[in-house]
């Protein structure tokens, strides 16, 4: 067989891959983020009204309500 006259030359190289493992790395960090952030949020009513000296008025106003 006849070997290519470039030897620099990578025969049948396909596009570059989409998913990388940096994007894999930020995909995952992000979800893991976002998923802690989210998993927190409805029990911090309930943290704010237990809460010595403070009603429910804290509940609202900690989550921007």
């Amino acid at each position: 067989m006849a070997e290519p006259a470039d030897p620099g030359h990578r025969a049948a190289e396909g596009p570059p891959r989409l998913v990388t493992r940096a994007l894999l790395l930020r995909l995952v960090t992000v979800v893991g983020s976002s998923a802690s952030f989210y998993l927190l949020l409805p029990v911090v009513p309930a943290y704010a009204q237990s809460v010595p000296g403070r009603g429910s008025d804290m509940a609202g106003l900690v989550t921007g309500r």
